[in-house]
C-alpha cells in the first residue's frame, strides 16, 4: 500500500504499513474522507479526536483489524457489521447511551468503551473472544451481560454507580478502576441470568 492516500479537506494522507492516521483533522463525516472505500486491504484506521457523529462508509474496510474512533460525538453503534476481522475498538470519550450492534464482530479482542453515557451492560453476548473490556466513567449500575465472556482478562468499571457491595463481592477494583479478578464479575453475571 506504498503511495497509497486519501484526501481530507484537499489535504493528502499516505497509507503507511496498512494504516491510516486520520485523528485530529476535524472530521465531521467519515464521507470526507476521499478514497477511503477503495482502501479494501487497510489494517488500522484511526480517526481520534474529530467530531464524527455517525459511524459510516466502512462497509468495503473488510480487512481491518483496528478502529480508533476516541473522542468524537457517535451516539450509536452501528455500520460495523461488514469489519468481520476486527479486534481492537475504541469507542471511549463519545456520546454512546447503549451498546449494540457488535454481534457479528466475533473476533474482537479489545473493546474500550469508557467516558460514555451507558446505563447498562448489553450487547455483548456474541463477543466470546473479548479479552479487554473498558467501561470505565459510564453510568453503569449493575454487574450484568458479562455471562459470555469467557476470555475476558481484563475490565475497567471503576467510576461507575455500582453498588460497592457487589463491586466487594466480586473481588473489588484496583484504583484505575481494573477489576482485580475479571472472571469474577462475569460468573456473577452469569449467576444473576440463571436467577
Amino acid at each position: 500500500m506504498e503511495n497509497i492516500f486519501v484526501e481530507v479537506f484537499g489535504e493528502k494522507i499516505f497509507v503507511k504499513n496498512n494504516m491510516l492516521y486520520l485523528g485530529n483533522k476535524k472530521i465531521s463525516k467519515i464521507s470526507q474522507i476521499k478514497g477511503l472505500e477503495e482502501l479494501s486491504s487497510l489494517k488500522s484506521l484511526n480517526l481520534f479526536n474529530n467530531k464524527i457523529n455517525k459511524i459510516e462508509n466502512l462497509n468495503t474496510l473488510e480487512q481491518l483489524e483496528k478502529l480508533n474512533l476516541y473522542g468524537n460525538l457517535i451516539k450509536h453503534i452501528f455500520g460495523l457489521e461488514n469489519l468481520k476481522n476486527l479486534n481492537i475498538l475504541y469507542l471511549s470519550n463519545n456520546q454512546i447511551t447503549e451498546i449494540r450492534n457488535l454481534d457479528e464482530l466475533e473476533h474482537l479482542k479489545r473493546l474500550s468503551l469508557e467516558e460514555n453515557q451507558i446505563k447498562k451492560i448489553s450487547g455483548l453476548s456474541k463477543l466470546v473472544n473479548l479479552e479487554y473490556l473498558n467501561l470505565f466513567d459510564n453510568e453503569i449500575k449493575a454487574v450484568r451481560g458479562l455471562e459470555n465472556l469467557g476470555c475476558l482478562n481484563k475490565l475497567r468499571l471503576g467510576n461507575n454507580p455500582i453498588d460497592n457491595n457487589i463491586i466487594e463481592e466480586c473481588g473489588g477494583l484496583d484504583n484505575q478502576g481494573f477489576a482485580l479478578n475479571p472472571q469474577n464479575f462475569v460468573s456473577y453475571s452469569l449467576n444473576k441470568t440463571k436467577n
